[in-house]
């Protein structure tokens, strides 16, 4: 009787100390989540130039070929809101004539440059947690481009959510768009 008395207290502070063991692992698992989501908000802020040149990157990639699709470009780099948004545009303007078309820059990664293309100046703001601005220029042997985005940040990736080929312009393509669909309802 006695050996079954101390097996038992044996296992009953095996356990014991095994749960006080495991808490403070999980307090600490949990304070370097909440160590590592905040540096990675702080490293997606300082990783948006690098966004941009990796972007432009794939651009003087894909445009060097003899055949190109920009789809890759499309899929790789816009926001799913955005490619919605234009899936729309596309959709409205089935059976119309050109001159009730929706003006969309063919190719907005280019904006009529040569391959090479290099970006300069690069300035990024946070607007929110996850969603900022982004103001360069492009360059190509004779013509310089200023552009803006605005990205959206998920799933660990920036995202174009929309873009301007003229930062003080009023309207974005994404503003073109909706106003297009309101237009052509």
């Amino acid at each position: 009787m006695k050996k079954v008395i101390l097996s038992i207290s044996i296992i009953l502070l095996m356990c014991a100390c095994g749960g006080q063991t495991q808490k403070p692992t999980q307090e600490n698992d949990s304070a370097t989540a909440s160590v590592e989501k905040a540096e990675a908000k702080k490293a997606s802020a300082e990783s948006i130039p690098d966004f941009v040149t990796s972007v432009y990157d794939k651009v003087n990639e894909v445009m060097s070929k003899q055949v190109v699709n920009t789809s890759v470009l499309d899929s790789a780099f816009f926001a799913p809101s955005y490619k919605d948004l234009y899936k729309k545009v596309l959709k409205a303007e089935e059976g119309k004539s050109f001159d009730n078309m929706c003006f969309i820059e063919y190719m907005p990664f280019t904006q009529g440059l040569i391959v090479p293309i290099t970006i300069t100046d690069i300035k990024a703001n946070m607007l929110t947690d996850n969603t900022a601005e982004v103001f360069y220029e492009m360059k190509d042997k004779e013509d310089v481009v200023k552009m803006w985005w605005h990205l959206v940040y998920a799933n660990g990736e920036w995202r174009i959510d929309d873009w301007k080929n003229d930062p003080d312009a009023e309207n974005s393509m994404g503003d073109r768009m909706r106003e297009y669909l309101e237009k052509n309802k």
